[in-house]
């Protein structure tokens, strides 16, 4: 496959659908999955990551990234309902999620403010957010970042893919 070819394709409604190219996509995969390794995660597959987003490039992206330092992909579900979410955040012993939206942040901080996802540490998300959403995860210990934020922390320190 030519590394510049077309990977993932996106558009907004009505509009012409942007690629990234196999190159972007497998170095975006690497620097995010550096970036979770120097935050603390492991290249295990033991190491379960939370992935609460719908389909997008950064969905894959991510997926790409645990696969690539051997971690396991677990999807969350918001049609499942906050039961089935803390369930497996939980059973599934997660401490990190990558997010679409802020919305999706501020219901995995709901469980972990009434105590009920006492392993859950870091949200990553893939969209914009407000301060005050990262203020409400450090009241309750867990840390908000931007996935650009993480994959800049992996483009300064890279790993080896395992």
């Amino acid at each position: 496959l030519p590394e510049n070819g077309p990977c993932l394709g996106f558009r907004k409604p009505k509009q012409p659908y942007q690629w990234l190219s196999y190159k972007e996509v497998a170095e975006r995969a690497e620097a995010l999955g550096s970036g979770l390794l120097q935050q603390g995660c492991k290249p295990s597959t033991k190491q379960f990551i939370g992935v609460f987003a719908q389909n997008r490039p950064e969905w894959i992206i991510s997926e790409l990234a645990c696969y690539t330092y051997s971690m396991v992909v677990v999807p969350l579900y918001d049609t499942l309902g906050p039961g089935a979410i803390r369930y497996i955040v939980n059973t599934a012993d997660i401490s990190t999620v990558i997010c679409d939206k802020p919305e999706k942040a501020r219901i995995l901080l709901d469980h972990v403010e009434r105590r009920e996802t006492p392993g859950l540490s870091s949200i990553i998300l893939m969209d914009p957010f407000e301060k005050e959403l990262m203020e409400r995860g450090s009241r309750c210990g867990v840390r908000i970042q931007t996935m650009q934020e993480v994959e800049d922390c992996g483009l300064e320190s890279r790993h080896v893919p395992v």
